[in-house]
Formats: C-alpha cells, sequence, structure tokens
C-alpha cells in the first residue's frame, strides 16, 4: 500500500502498474500535486509535468489523471525518478 506523506494513497492504482508503461506525454493525463503545506497544483503540458516533477518532494503527494474508456482514472505517481526520465 502505497503511503506518501500523510497521505494514504492505498485506493489508487499506481502509475508502475500500467502495462505498457503510462503515457506521461499524452495529452489528455493530468498532473496533480499536493504539497506538504495543503497547496494545489496542476500541470497539463510537458513543460509543465517537468516541472512539477522537478520541484516534487518526498512529502508531496503527485497524482496522474488519465482519461479511461468510461470514466478517469486516477493513479498515484508512485516512482518520481521514473516519471522525471519519461519526461525528460
Amino acid at each position: 500500500m502505497p503511503r506518501f506523506a500523510d497521505f494514504d494513497a492505498s485506493a489508487l492504482r499506481r502509475t508502475t502498474s500500467v502495462e505498457g508503461g503510462f503515457p506521461w506525454r499524452g495529452q489528455t493525463v493530468t498532473l496533480i500535486r499536493i504539497d506538504a503545506k495543503g497547496s494545489v497544483t496542476q500541470a497539463t503540458r510537458i513543460t509543465e509535468k517537468r516541472t512539477m516533477l522537478a520541484q516534487a518532494g518526498p512529502k508531496d503527494l503527485v497524482l496522474a489523471a488519465w482519461p479511461g474508456q468510461w470514466s478517469q482514472d486516477v493513479f498515484v505517481v508512485d516512482d518520481l525518478k521514473a516519471a522525471r526520465e519519461e519526461l525528460s
């Protein structure tokens, strides 16, 4: 069960669990960051996603919203290093 600082994300799927890899560069993928102070930001463009992931720390919760076939799927970003590499 992934735990990020004071957040319990155990009800969410992990980005590393997506078969074939998570589509980080997808135009329909939005990243949402909740930092340790409770500030919420979002990123939709690749440059915004890079910046957000670079700023994300160990006490932050980073989520990825990706439209599924019938609903919006939300994932917890469980490997920041891998996500940063995918967007570099």
